[in-house]
């Protein structure tokens, strides 16, 4: 299921059978890779109101089914995460690669109804893509740091070289460019004896 199909679906509490509000936002939590809480509007004109994932028994296609010891908290509550992604910050997201390189940015997510693990980012497509049905997707896995205005993925072409026994620094190693090699020492002779041959 994709996050973006979760505003307006009603959440149930099914221990007194009555709708307690409909989804109006989601909360990720990119570090457990996870969907960590939902926003409601309540059914009375209530203030919003905020369900977290370990009271969610199931999100359904047509409905969210709480556990039996279901029930809301104030949106404000202090077991909020700043890290959170709510669908304002999530889509659109920028990605960057640990190399450097621009990835791209996101417009939804999948997730597991049951576990309500996220299976994957999934990233912006291009026109060609968009014309061959493709979308690139971001494994949970490969997400190594996100904040609220920058995802960085894991893409495999930097390898750190070990640390070394001393705690020096850890350096990687890239080829030098021929202007910066130092030239290949020479053996002159000086009258028919090489350089710092003893003389007698």
């Amino acid at each position: 299921m994709r996050l973006k199909e979760l505003r307006g679906l009603p959440v149930i509490d099914p221990t007194a059978a009555r709708k307690i509000g409909s989804v109006s936002d989601y909360q990720v939590d990119p570090a457990n890779g996870r969907l960590a809480a939902l926003d409601l509007d309540g059914p009375d004109g209530r203030g919003p109101e905020r369900i977290l994932a370990q009271r969610i028994r199931r999100v359904g296609a047509n409905a969210v089914i709480l556990t039996a010891r279901g029930g809301t908290m104030p949106a404000a509550s202090s077991e909020v995460n700043a890290a959170w992604l709510d669908s304002s910050t999530l889509v659109g997201l920028e990605v960057m690669g640990d190399d450097g390189n621009l990835i791209g940015r996101l417009v939804d997510a999948t997730f597991d109804q049951d576990s309500l693990d996220v299976d994957a980012y999934l990233l912006g497509a291009r026109m060609w893509q968009r014309l061959f049905g493709r979308r690139d997707r971001i494994e949970p896995a490969k997400v190594h740091a996100c904040s609220r205005e920058l995802m960085m993925v894991s893409t495999g072409r930097l390898k750190e070289t070990p640390a070394a026994e001393d705690n020096t620094t850890i350096s990687m190693r890239l080829p030098l460019k021929d202007e910066d090699r130092v030239p290949a020492p020479t053996f002159e002779q000086q009258d028919g004896r090489p350089v710092g041959a003893p003389t007698r």
